[in-house]
């Protein structure tokens, strides 16, 4: 099995990550059966390479050809509960014929060790309930915080409940 590098994404990586994030027919849009303009593709790959931008991503290298097989993003944010910064790890993800051999779980130290070096307070992240295979990566190097998510509706939806109480 090859050596994996894990490092900060480069310039050069541009087309690889956008076949791994948005376009081969097993990336990580497709997973999660979304679907992201080129504008919003192009602009968040542009932010990892803008050193006044927050926003950050590792990627995974195999040695042997030195082509990406995964990538971690991650941001930081301010917190009302610490003075140091939270970082939020945004997206995760891991070739499907690269899984289960501890990539994941480099990339996911990688950003535990940048948080800690960059003086950061915790590093979290959420992940779909029926996501089972992440999950059983999640329970070895991070913990539940029994908190569910809520965000914002779409303009075409409505709340899970739409009634006075």
């Amino acid at each position: 099995m090859p050596e994996v590098v894990i490092r900060s994404i480069e310039a050069k990586d541009k087309a690889e990550w956008i076949k791994l994030f948005s376009t081969n027919p097993d990336s990580y849009l497709v997973f999660y059966k979304s679907t992201l303009s080129d504008e919003v593709i192009n602009s968040t790959f542009e932010r990892f390479l803008d050193p006044s931008c927050p926003v950050y991503c590792f990627v995974a290298v195999n040695s042997d050809d030195d082509s990406l097989i995964g990538f971690a993003t991650y941001l930081t944010h301010h917190d009302t509960w610490a003075i140091k910064m939270r970082t939020y790890l945004n997206d995760l993800y891991v070739k499907p014929d690269s899984r289960l051999s501890g990539t994941g779980k480099k990339l996911i130290n990688a950003v535990y060790d940048w948080s800690d070096a960059n003086g950061g307070h915790m590093v979290y992240w959420l992940t779909q309930f029926e996501n089972h295979r992440a999950q059983m990566l999640y329970t070895r190097v991070g913990k539940k915080d029994g908190f569910l998510v809520y965000r914002q509706p779409r303009p075409d939806e409505k709340p899970d409940f739409d009634s006075c109480i």
